[in-house]
């Protein structure tokens, strides 16, 4: 599974059963609501009310219909997605019951010629410190030295990688390797249940 499948499948969660509902008709303006949200542009108050209205789908429905766009959209174009091919991105989607016709309009947003200008958008969104955007590890025995004349215990040296070119390099112990993986998975899914929440309520909240 990759990381953009199970990003989506876990901010999604039961969200997922609405896939087989959304329609090519009011999906469209769903995506480009969801487009003005990433690049902060104005939208018109009440929009997501004249949708409900004119495809005559509960406000709490279409509530959710958009929700589960952006999320899409969001998760794609966020730094650990970035590198989902076109063809990868539309089988997933047609796995979860999403038709074809909502999948190419998706497509061609989070592949067009707007794509940078949204994963800008999308990162001056959520900007506050660099964002890491790959990580290289190498495990490091040290059989003897001139010092010790024993085996060692196995240490990790790790590079990050942050989107401002910067790289840290460090070296943990195991144990502390354990604790960090422990914290990082920690607080990602408490950052999950966060955006969950707040993609869920509204245009403002997202």
């Amino acid at each position: 599974m990759t990381t953009f499948q199970t990003q989506l499948l876990y901010a999604l969660g039961s969200k997922v059963k609405v896939f087989s509902e959304l329609k090519k008709v009011f999906v469209r303006p769903l995506i480009q609501i969801a487009v003005k949200t990433i690049n902060q542009e104005y939208i018109e108050e009440g929009i997501l009310d004249r949708i409900s209205q004119k495809y005559n789908i509960p406000d709490e429905t279409v509530d959710e219909y958009y929700s589960v766009i952006f999320t899409i959209l969001k998760i794609h174009l966020g730094t650990l997605s970035q590198n989902v091919k076109p063809a990868e991105f539309k089988q997933i989607l047609e796995e979860l019951k999403l038709s074809s016709e909502c999948i190419d309009d998706l497509s061609t947003v989070v592949y067009g010629q707007k794509r940078p200008e949204l994963i800008s958008g999308l990162m001056q969104k959520t900007k506050f410190y660099p964002h890491l955007i790959g990580c290289k590890w190498r495990i490091d025995i040290t059989i003897s030295s001139s010092i010790l004349n024993r085996v060692l215990e196995p240490h990790i040296i790790m590079e990050w990688i942050f989107n401002n070119g910067k790289h840290q390099i460090f070296e943990l112990s195991l144990s502390k390797f354990h604790q960090l993986r422990h914290a990082i998975a920690t607080i990602l899914v408490d950052m999950q249940k966060i955006e969950k929440q707040c993609a869920s309520k509204n245009i403002l909240c997202s």
